[in-house]
């Protein structure tokens, strides 16, 4: 019976375990419903073998593919979840992480809120000494800063997470934040800046495989070029290239510039678009 019970726990830690390693490729590759039930299995594996910062961890990373899904609602339970089992575990880093995947939540709704959480995991990442930690969470505090219109603020706090994380050879994350720094630009109306700023983004996301972050930058960038009178021939190419890997991905913003690039086959290059 002890081996019995020795095995299964054992059984239930390789699954949450394997769960947690499966996570690296679908944070940039978004196969949503695939990484949604590899989250879901693992968090449940976590919560049987009583290990409360392991399902922390799992739950507050479930609520990425439920969010991406639409499933707000499903994404606040294993939130609210997650923060209790960090409060359990009391590891400064997991719940430094809970507060960070909460913010991404806020974001949508209440940027006052979503800068709360990145402030909190920011103080428990620095008091940690979890550098990367807190450096990441400097960038979603800047890209919070951004929604809630202190764009020239927001690039003093997100000019300071690049150069944490080039330091520390993060080109990924480091890429991911020039992505807000032209993001930040473009909401300055500095169309240059941002132009140079999100090309250097897509072009070093797409060398790292980060694909999905990769088709977020060029989404921005064609639009971007597109509304200063840019190449129409490389606001496609773009776009066509995001689709491809929005399509891979399972997203649900896929329809959405499906029918961007449609309407744009319509109007034909060169002519107005219609409409306000």
């Amino acid at each position: 019976m002890l081996r019995a019970g020795a095995r299964e726990e054992t059984l239930h830690t390789e699954v949450w375990q394997l769960a947690e390693a499966f996570t690296a490729l679908f944070l940039h590759h978004r196969h949503l419903g695939d990484w949604r039930e590899s989250l879901e299995i693992g968090a449940t594996a976590a919560a049987e073998a009583m290990v409360p910062a392991a399902e922390a961890r799992l739950r507050s990373l479930l609520s990425r593919p439920l969010m991406d899904l639409g499933e707000y609602e499903a994404a606040r339970r294993e939130l609210d979840t997650a923060q209790a089992c960090a409060e359990v575990s009391d590891h400064l880093v997991v719940r430094a992480s809970v507060q960070e995947f909460s913010g991404r939540y806020w974001d949508r709704i209440d940027p006052s809120r979503a800068m709360a959480a990145y402030r909190s995991a920011l103080q428990l990442n620095t008091a940690a000494k979890e550098g990367r930690g807190a450096a990441i969470a400097s960038y979603f505090l800047g890209c919070a800063q951004d929604a809630a219109g202190s764009s020239r603020e927001a690039l003093d706090t997100l000019r300071g997470a690049h150069e944490q994380l080039t330091a520390r050879g993060d080109l990924r994350m480091a890429a991911r934040v020039r992505t807000a720094i032209g993001l930040a630009h473009d909401h300055l109306d500095e169309t240059q800046e941002a132009i140079a700023a999100l090309g250097e983004a897509a072009e070093v996301l797409r060398a790292q495989e980060a694909t999905h972050y990769e088709a977020q930058a060029l989404v921005a960038l064609a639009d971007l070029q597109e509304r200063s009178q840019g190449d129409p021939r490389q606001v496609r190419a773009r776009r066509e290239r995001a689709l491809e890997i929005y399509e891979a991905g399972g997203s649900p913003q896929a329809e959405e510039l499906r029918e961007r690039l449609e309407e744009g086959r319509e109007q034909g290059p060169g002519e107005e678009p219609t409409g306000g």
